[in-house]
């Protein structure tokens, strides 16, 4: 089809009968949710000390993405037949430049965001009184995010957009169709309590445009980037009291506002296309 994303393209390459998508996405999750189980275990007798376990529990949530990630790598090379790196770029080699460029972008506009939010309810956002005790979550966070959030782009923007490719060509209805995938498994969040229609829309909104960018820049390295900034900056720069990411910050955030969160991401997502990905796809 003329105008088709090269991202959906380098799919053809491997073997690609339906079966193969089923079986693969039946492995992936058994894997994933396995992890969740097996990663849990050791949180049965938690260190005493609170730093310890809170530490521990953050280490432990995060590794539990590894089985996942090494379930959709064995099954885009042994069910269907093509190199791992074909989930992240179509081209020879990863683009570590733009993956950078996705990290750097996505958070810069969180950073704006959140300074934004402060300015306008001052009090929101209260400083950690003993900022030397994120240090050992920022070394966590910084190793083992971009496991976690690399998982889940590799699944959802990777195989299945990837896999409903096959089923749908147009851009938007593929988006559109990856941020509903994307946001189901969120529900049970802790975040949702703000709100459930508007915090579930959030996340909506976060995976159709990561879908969205990636068949339009025709890579998932930006989306890459911008996840892992996503998450990371939550983990250890502004962190809500209830929240999926269980970690220590500078700053805590004393209530989720989905109404500015909303209008903050659907401004940063406009600023992150237009220079970032439309720019880039126009040169």
């Amino acid at each position: 089809m003329e105008g088709a994303s090269p991202f959906l393209e380098i799919a053809r390459q491997g073997r690609n009968e339906w079966w193969r998508y089923v079986a693969g996405v039946v492995f992936i999750f058994v894997c994933w949710m396995g992890g969740q189980v097996i990663t849990a275990v050791p949180l049965v007798s938690r260190e005493p000390d609170p730093a310890r376990a809170d530490l521990l529990l953050l280490a432990l949530l995060l590794l539990s993405f590894a089985p996942g990630l090494a379930a959709v790598a064995l099954a885009v090379r042994l069910l269907h037949g093509r190199p791992f790196r074909t989930l992240v770029t179509p081209y020879a080699q990863v683009s570590w430049k733009r993956l950078a460029t996705g990290f750097v972008g996505w958070f810069v506009l969180a950073a704006v965001a959140g300074l934004v939010e402060a300015l306008l309810h001052p009090g929101r956002y209260q400083p950690n009184p003993e900022p030397l005790t994120v240090l050992p979550f920022l070394v966590v966070a910084a190793l083992l995010i971009p496991v976690q959030a690399g998982t889940e782009e590799l699944i959802y923007r990777g195989y299945l957009l990837q896999a409903t490719g096959f089923l749908l060509r147009h851009p938007v209805l593929l988006s559109i169709l990856n941020g509903l995938l994307f946001a189901l498994p969120h529900a049970a969040n802790p975040e949702t309590t703000a709100g459930f229609v508007k915090v579930m829309l959030l996340y909506f909104l976060a995976g159709f445009f990561w879908a969205f960018i990636t068949l339009r820049s025709g890579t998932l390295e930006l989306a890459l980037g911008a996840h892992t900034a996503n998450n990371f900056f939550t983990a250890v720069v502004a962190n809500f009291r209830e929240t999926a990411i269980p970690s220590r910050s500078f700053f805590t955030i004393t209530e989720i506002d989905a109404n500015y969160q909303l209008v903050s991401l659907i401004v940063g997502m406009v600023v992150f296309y237009l220079v970032l990905v439309r720019r880039s796809g126009d040169q």
